[in-house]
């Protein structure tokens, strides 16, 4: 299969949207507010913290928040200080600071960005683990929930048990499902149509 017939494509993965198990943006949001702009976003990797993360930016900055956005990840050990002087050297007065990955930095670099960015009006973070900032929402995935978004993408192409078995082997990890299915149907030798309806749904469910 052509690579821009593939059903799993990177574009047509990015379209999927976040969905939550119970509540709604407004409770998140309010639920932010609460907790005086200050969250993180917690679950393990392809539970669709990135997802959200990018969302909520949307949805803050229509509410007219300025939004400063920075990320770390695996790649920035070597130099996890310059980057992270770097990424909120330049941060406006007035701007929400949203981390994603903050897991990567270290406790005095943690520390440092507390002190960095208590003057700022909100600060949300991703991370793999609670206890750094109160916990925002902890997502998580389920069978059904990758089941659901394969067959928004390409309804019946694969069983339910191909999808269950493949769920399991990457212990929920979405990402890591998703592009193996691309995978798969890269190698398919025939061109038979799948069909690609628009995407609307989620990537992650909430607890």
């Amino acid at each position: 299969m052509k690579a821009r017939d593939n059903p799993f494509r990177i574009e047509r993965v990015l379209t999927l949207r976040y969905r939550f198990l119970a509540g709604s943006w407004q409770e998140l949001l309010d639920r932010l507010e609460r907790q005086n702009g200050r969250g993180a976003i917690v679950g393990p990797h392809g539970s669709g913290k990135t997802t959200l993360m990018d969302e909520l930016a949307t949805h803050l900055e229509q509410r007219g928040s300025t939004i400063h956005r920075c990320r770390f990840n695996l790649t920035d050990h070597p130099a996890t200080w310059t980057n992270l002087r770097t990424a909120v050297r330049d941060i406006p007065e007035d701007a929400l600071l949203l981390l994603d990955g903050a897991e990567q930095l270290g406790p005095l670099q943690w520390h440092w960005l507390m002190r960095r960015s208590r003057h700022l009006p909100g600060l949300v973070i991703t991370t793999h683990r609670p206890g750094r900032l109160p916990t925002l929402i902890d997502c998580h995935t389920t069978p059904q929930l990758f089941a659901d978004l394969v067959e928004q993408l390409a309804p019946g192409t694969f069983s339910a048990e191909e999808l269950r078995q493949l769920f399991d082997h990457h212990a929920g990890n979405l990402r890591l499902c998703l592009r193996e299915l691309y995978d798969r149907m890269a190698m398919r030798k025939d061109d038979r149509a799948v069909a690609t309806p628009s995407a609307g749904g989620g990537l992650t469910r909430d607890a």
